[in-house]
């Protein structure tokens, strides 16, 4: 998903959740919701790392789930959606390694921009994942496959994802964590201080895509 995309989701969710929380009775939702998942204590949070692998492997959409931990969790749904995004990347990564090789090396030859990108991650390794992770030239549960058939061992793999991940994943909590802490009151002025916060997050989130997507152009990799 590109930066301007990334932006875009994030501007529209924003609005729904405001449009919602207006339009219907989306607190008493939103708190059955998380004494439900709150109260299943680690399990609750076990089901929701297995979600969160099942749903990436089968190339789903993840950042819905990222969302929620947002919703649920507020600020330890970023460590729980950075740790669980990196496990099932990491199955990912061993299912195109193994039993789906073939067949990602055959979308990989049809492609010059695949063959690029690979031939990068051969010369530059972890580097490019990371520079990948943050300006992503496509879908994150696509990356995990096309990245099990590069030349790139599982350890600088796993840590370039776990890295990379982060300022987007903050982004998605931080819009998550709003349905959750609009509840709590505090009008007008509270509203500003979080749009001041989604604002900050946003353009830090800009700054280094941009500077992500500039150093793989220079790797000549689209």
């Amino acid at each position: 998903m590109s930066t301007r995309t990334r932006i875009i989701v994030g501007v529209i969710a924003l609005i729904a959740i405001m449009a919602l929380w207006v339009l219907l009775p989306v607190r008493d939702w939103i708190e059955g919701f998380q004494y439900w998942i709150q109260d299943l204590g680690i399990v609750g949070i076990a089901v929701f790392v297995f979600l969160y692998v099942v749903i990436t492997v089968v190339l789903g959409p993840a950042w819905a789930l990222t969302l929620v931990a947002g919703l649920v969790y507020g600020f330890w749904g970023f460590p729980l959606v950075v740790l669980s995004a990196t496990l099932a990347a990491c199955i990912a990564f061993l299912i195109g390694r193994s039993f789906a090789r073939e067949r990602v090396t055959g979308l990989v030859e049809k492609d010059n921009r695949l063959k690029a990108l690979h031939q990068a991650v051969s010369q530059e390794g972890w580097k490019v994942v990371g520079l990948t992770r943050l300006s992503p030239a496509f879908p994150f549960g696509l990356q995990n496959y096309f990245f099990g058939v590069t030349d790139i061992a599982l350890a600088p793999y796993a840590l370039a994802t776990l890295i990379g991940i982060m300022p987007g994943t903050a982004l998605y909590v931080y819009i998550g964590s709003l349905g959750s802490v609009s509840g709590e009151g505090g009008g007008v002025l509270r509203w500003v201080l979080l749009g001041a916060g989604l604002i900050a997050t946003f353009a830090v989130v800009w700054l280094v895509t941009n500077r992500a997507r500039a150093a793989l152009a220079e790797l000549n990799v689209e």
